[in-house]
């Protein structure tokens, strides 16, 4: 009983040992299959038609010997050896050569080698390197050539390429030849200035897959030099001192990853600074529901960008508008909240147009002036801006520049007023002066009020600073009719 047990069982164990035998025949491609990397979803495009002259002619066996046309009359004497048929010879498959990486792209690699004689076709297997350990197949293509699709921004890869034949109904494979290589780092995103006056400074999005970063700067209408190479994925900000003010300074950011003896680099983002166009020093207050910003002027600006936001995130500002002036008032915003804002110097001189670099500054909104409440009719006066604003029932009915008292001798006072008295074509009079105005609207006894200036053809900045008047606010004919004829005695003037 024992010895047929025994048997049973060393029966069983041979089997097992077939079963598993039969297994490890199929070994390459299931051990090779990386479910991981499938999620990158990998193509391979065949960039090459199969060459005609590249295809395998099968290799026929030897045809059998012809039977003799008859019986023999004489049954051999003994029963007849038969002759060993010799096994037709299995074709051979030559190995892949001189796998080269022909484009330079961040998602995908052009793939060419030299043509296999005899070949059908080629299997592609790939492995990323940085994530995976195993190599998945992702091609099969009849020429020597391919691209392969939807892969990783600097990423180091691996690929293997086989050529295969098919021969008596089976596909036999050669042996791989392994390619190593990497994808382009991504474009540098983010690339932002900071400051701009005698010292540069830019900051860009971090690259995880860079060994570093590479600038190149062009100083003036010279050539651009390899300036900086920064070493860290986390090294993104660069800072340049003793720049000059008015020159124009141009830089190149690109990523880099070094692998297998080569250097990898990405497209480059562009960034043109001008020495000393930073950010104007500024003022911003909130006064009737709206903010009023004064900034002085930068040496090298044509003109200034105001931006707002509701955020103090920097990505969440728009731009309100553009303007030569030194000033900016919002219309109306929402009582209470708060907004911030930044002012942007602009060079433009024929097709070169350079951005300058802006302070974030915030302001809560009041509706009131001097701490009292002004009502929605009212005259706003700003002595910085030389500009006059004027409300009627909530509407702005005027908008104008003006000219008010010398700047440092004859001041205009700043406060809250109210309209006193209005007079038509009246004279007024002073120390050595006498001039004839058709509008008058006083708002400090009958020595400071709005009135028409026939004498003068130009108003606002910077005329007050030489060239202002005795304190009264000079006005445009047109302007001041229009408020003479809209504004009652008793309406606000908010002078500030």
């Amino acid at each position: 009983m024992m010895k047929g047990t025994t048997k049973n069982l060393l029966c069983v164990l041979l089997a097992l040992v077939i079963a598993l035998s039969a297994l490890s025949a199929v070994g390459f491609s299931a051990a090779q299959t990386d479910e991981a990397q499938t999620a990158e979803n990998v193509t391979v495009e065949e960039t090459a038609p199969a060459d005609a002259d590249l295809a395998q002619t099968a290799v026929e066996p030897e045809p059998a010997t012809e039977a003799p046309a008859q019986e023999p009359t004489e049954a051999p004497a003994q029963e007849p050896t038969e002759a060993p048929t010799e096994a037709p010879t299995e074709p051979t498959v030559g190995k892949v050569k001189n796998i080269s990486r022909d484009s330079y792209e961040s998602d995908s690699c052009l793939l060419n080698w030299d043509a296999v004689d005899g070949a059908t076709g080629y299997y592609i297997y790939y492995l990323n390197a940085d994530n995976h350990k195993n190599f998945s197949k992702v091609g099969d293509v009849k020429g020597n050539s391919c691209v392969v699709k939807n892969l990783r921004q600097g990423t180091q890869y691996h690929f293997k390429i086989s050529a295969y034949i098919e021969y008596d109904g089976r596909i036999i494979e050669g042996e791989t030849t392994l390619k190593k290589t990497a994808t382009q780092p991504a474009k540098v995103t983010g690339l932002t200035k900071w400051r701009s006056s005698t010292v540069l400074e830019m900051e860009w999005d971090r690259n995880d897959k860079a060994t570093g970063y590479r600038i190149y700067r062009t100083e003036g209408s010279g050539k651009e030099v390899l300036y900086k190479t920064l070493r860290g994925s986390s090294n993104t900000t660069y800072t340049e001192s003793g720049v000059k003010g008015g020159r124009i300074y141009k830089y190149r950011v690109k990523a880099f990853r070094e692998l297998y003896d080569t250097s990898y680099s990405s497209e480059a983002a562009t960034m043109t600074f001008m020495g000393g166009l930073c950010g104007p020093d500024y003022s911003i207050t909130s006064r009737l529901g709206r903010v009023n910003l004064s900034w002085n002027a930068n040496p090298y600006a044509t003109h200034y960008e105001v931006f707002m936001s509701d955020s103090a995130n920097n990505a969440s500002f728009k731009k309100l508008y553009t303007t030569p002036r030194l000033y900016y008032n919002t219309s109306k915003l929402t009582v209470g909240k708060t907004y911030y804002f930044r002012i942007r110097p602009i060079y433009k001189s024929g097709s070169t147009l350079i951005e300058g670099t802006s302070n974030k500054k915030s302001q809560k909104i009041t509706d009131r002036a001097y701490g009292d409440y002004v009502g929605s009719t009212y005259i706003e006066i700003s002595i910085d801006q030389q500009h006059m604003w004027v409300y009627k029932n909530g509407s702005q009915i005027a908008s104008t520049d003006v000219v008010t008292g010398n700047k440092g001798s004859a001041d205009t006072p700043k406060g809250y007023y109210s309209v006193r008295s209005k007079s038509r074509n009246i004279y007024l009079s002073g120390d050595g002066y006498s001039s004839f105005v058709e509008y008058w609207m006083a708002f400090i006894g009958s020595s400071y009020g709005i009135h028409d200036a026939s004498w003068r053809s130009e108003f606002g900045n910077p005329i007050y600073k030489g060239n202002g008047s005795h304190g009264c606010v000079n006005t445009p004919y047109s302007a001041v009719k229009t408020i003479y004829n809209n504004i009652s005695v008793g309406t606000p003037v908010i002078i500030y």
